[in-house]
């Protein structure tokens, strides 16, 4: 349909056609009696004030193969709850994967109930296997029948992919039964939520769902909400196990002092408590967005650097080059307190001397996208991967000199055992 074609009777007969003969061309269909969906350039749109057509085009897309998407503005539409021809229909169809639900009219502005129709169109979908995304925008969901019907729907197509819940004016106290009717669903993969009136106490209620092992949540926009600092923390804080998500946006929330949200984040990505914590912080986390980027205001240098770091594709890389950046000097103290024996001390080495040829791979495996950041922030420690000088080489060798240092100390006979350990501290810390 080409943009700004008027409605008429003509073209939505023409449009119950193409669905009638399954035409391939089709894919997208638009209920709606508003003409501003043109401009979205959906596909194909319908309107009619007669039932018997809502009734035909039910029975139509039941038999139809080709449909993907179906898209229902509910305001002013001339379909009924009475028409169960239609829903009936819509109900056998099995080649729809989207379904979408949205109020352009008053777009943001929550004020139009889904209704009965809503509510019907929602139970078809039901016991719709095949549907894989689902988006509810700009309506308002306060009505307790309309909320349980969504989340009956939410709960019963476990394999949705992604769901939009977006500027339905949803508090913190309707979304914890809508997160527990999504709760162990390991087909999604994004959740949007934006323009809702969520809070710190909705970031509580979501972090479950981020910290579930079995989540495979690569976005999550949760924009243009209510979250200020504690709420944005807990976010952060939920994601120091988390191994999937890709992409969080904190957009146009209240976020109040950006810097102690950005250090949260920074020790969820690099936890430099020691080694260990370094290589259990999140790889994953490489899209993260707290202000408006159009206002120029963007993360801190640190942050940043860490993020692109997560970009890579090998996580283990990342680990690596996090270490060496933040553990210039590898301390193999903690191999010589095993109680294994020297033997067991000893093949340590290869590992060690393993370990580094590694990060020599790690170091060369730059990405294509990460680009340089510029010189002119204040840091104290360079984190680009492109232009941090990681001197692997030379730790390596240090590290394989301090190894071998030590070693003969714990491999001297015992008729030299006059040689204590407090003498083999002094000279190690004499070097």
């Amino acid at each position: 349909m080409m943009q700004g074609t008027p409605y008429n009777s003509d073209y939505s007969q023409e449009t119950l056609r193409y669905v009638e003969d399954n035409d391939h061309r089709l894919v997208e269909l638009g209920i709606t009696n508003n003409n501003r969906i043109i401009d979205l350039d959906i596909g194909r749109y319908f309107t009619s004030s007669n039932g018997d057509d809502y009734s035909r085009l039910g029975n139509c897309i039941g038999r139809n193969t080709h449909l993907k998407t179906l898209y229902v503005e509910l305001r002013d539409i001339r379909l009924s709850a009475t028409h169960s021809g239609f829903f009936e229909g819509v109900k056998q169809n099995s080649s729809i994967r989207e379904f979408k639900m949205n109020d352009l009219s008053y777009y943001g502005g929550q004020n139009y109930p889904i209704g009965e129709v809503g509510c019907e169109v929602l139970k078809v979908f039901q016991s719709n296997n095949n549907l894989t995304t689902l988006s509810i925008s700009s309506y308002n969901i306060r009505n307790g029948d309309e909320r349980a019907i969504i989340n009956t729907t939410l709960s019963s197509c476990t394999n949705l992919k992604t769901r939009r819940i977006r500027h339905n004016n949803m508090t913190d106290e309707q979304l914890l039964p809508m997160v527990e009717a999504i709760r162990g669903h390991g087909s999604l993969q994004e959740l949007h939520l934006w323009g809702n009136q969520i809070s710190h106490v909705g970031c509580v209620v979501l972090a479950p769902l981020l910290q579930d092992p079995s989540s495979n949540l690569h976005t999550l926009d949760i924009r243009n909400n209510q979250i200020g600092n504690e709420g944005a923390i807990a976010i952060a804080n939920s994601l120091a196990n988390n191994n999937k998500l890709k992409t969080l946006n904190l957009n146009r929330n209240e976020i109040g002092i950006q810097s102690l949200v950005e250090d949260a984040f920074s020790g969820i990505l690099c936890n430099t408590s020691n080694i260990n914590s370094i290589h259990s912080s999140n790889h994953t986390l490489d899209q993260l967005t707290l202000l408006n980027t159009f206002e120029g205001v963007g993360l801190g240098r640190q942050l940043t650097s860490l993020l692109k770091l997560n970009e890579g594709t090998n996580k283990k890389h990342a680990a690596i080059k996090k270490i060496l950046q933040h553990y210039p000097n590898i301390d193999t103290e903690p191999l010589f307190e095993w109680d294994s024996g020297d033997e067991r001390n000893l093949m340590a080495l290869p590992y060690v001397v393993d370990w580094f040829d590694r990060a020599e791979e790690a170091v060369e495996d730059v990405d294509e996208r990460l680009d340089p950041i510029d010189d002119s922030s204040d840091s104290s420690v360079s984190n680009d991967s492109d232009d941090y000088d990681y001197k692997v080489e030379e730790k390596k060798l240090t590290t394989i000199y301090e190894f071998a240092l030590a070693m003969p100390l714990l491999t001297i006979p015992t008729s030299h055992s006059h040689i204590n350990t407090d003498d083999k501290k002094r000279k190690r810390a004499a070097i």
